[in-house]
């Protein structure tokens, strides 16, 4: 996502079942901190917080963070990771992705961060 004068970020986690977006955080950059917080509502909304969790991601420098991995670890939390980068390997992710450039024209310039 782009303004005029900077590009914006957005942080999601998706439940990889039913597709919706648990978490979310836009952001001015890609640190670890703002895709900790997108985990963090994702996590407040779990509707069986006492089953075995699994998160499946990217090897984005923010996914592999000790900071994230904290998180994710001090919830439980089972960790996967694509194994080359394949698009093929996050088709969950790739396809939210999509939908939110091709119907909700994100790849399009906004006004403003707000």
């Amino acid at each position: 996502m782009t303004t005029d004068d900077q590009t914006l970020y957005l942080h999601l986690v998706t439940d990889a079942y039913s597709k919706q977006i648990m978490g979310y955080r836009l952001s001015k950059d890609l640190k670890a901190e703002s895709t900790v917080k997108a985990l963090q509502m994702a996590l407040k909304k779990r509707i069986y917080p006492n089953r075995k969790l699994l998160h499946h991601s990217d090897r984005g420098l923010q996914y592999c963070s000790a900071l994230y991995i904290n998180e994710l670890r001090s919830h439980k939390c089972l960790i996967s990771m694509t194994q080359d980068g394949s698009p093929y390997d996050n088709a969950v992710a790739e396809r939210v992705n999509g939908i939110l450039k091709d119907e909700f024209y994100c790849d399009e310039k906004f006004e403003s961060f707000e």
